[in-house]
């Protein structure tokens, strides 16, 4: 009797074991699956940058992601100008969402850009040729409301790596700028 009691509850909590697994792993359809997103995204915590960026949803699980970045920065003491330069970085995402739920996606994902940076010392004095790279790893979620499920809502967190190299004739000059950023974008799905 105590065998047949032990075989049954081994029995039961198969059973009610292998619903709960089968039901973790079909994943419900998140919104903008095959879909193109155009909207926002800026690095608001590491480095100021805005841009334009387009995601799109492979299936469930996998994305890409093209961001154009373009910023600006000048230099003034007093009235004189010590310098101004503009900076144009374009990048791109690999996006992985191992946890996807009906109205969000929790994903990690690696990104990498080029980009170059053009600018004046002083008033007479140009910079020479200056590239960028940058590499990041990163993890992030993307929301989307029921009652507009079209728009998601991201946020990212890395550890970026810049490299700005600069070509000066007969010397180089290196500048790695390295650190945790934190992003924040928004997308509308077509």
């Amino acid at each position: 009797m105590k065998i047949r009691k032990a075989i049954a509850a081994a029995a039961l909590a198969l059973v009610f074991g292998a619903g709960t697994v089968s039901a973790a792993t079909s994943q419900p359809e998140a919104p903008n699956c095959g879909k193109f997103g155009l909207g926002y995204q800026g690095v608001v915590a590491g480095s100021f940058l805005q841009g334009v960026s387009g995601r799109y949803w492979f299936d469930n699980n996998v994305a890409g992601e093209l961001n154009l970045f373009y910023g600006r920065a000048s230099v003034e003491m007093g009235s004189s100008e010590l310098g101004k330069g503009d900076l144009l970085l374009g990048t791109a995402k690999i996006l992985y969402a191992p946890v996807v739920k009906t109205n969000s996606r929790f994903y990690v994902g690696v990104e990498g850009g080029l980009g170059s940076i053009d600018g004046n010392i002083g008033s007479s004095m140009s910079l020479p040729d200056t590239s960028v790279w940058t590499a990041e790893p990163l993890f992030g979620a993307e929301f989307n409301f029921t009652e507009f499920p079209e728009l998601g809502v991201n946020f990212e967190v890395g550890y970026k790596w810049h490299h700005v190299n600069s070509d000066l004739g007969s010397n180089d000059l290196d500048i790695n700028l390295d650190g945790t950023t934190v992003a924040f974008g928004a997308h509308y799905y077509f």
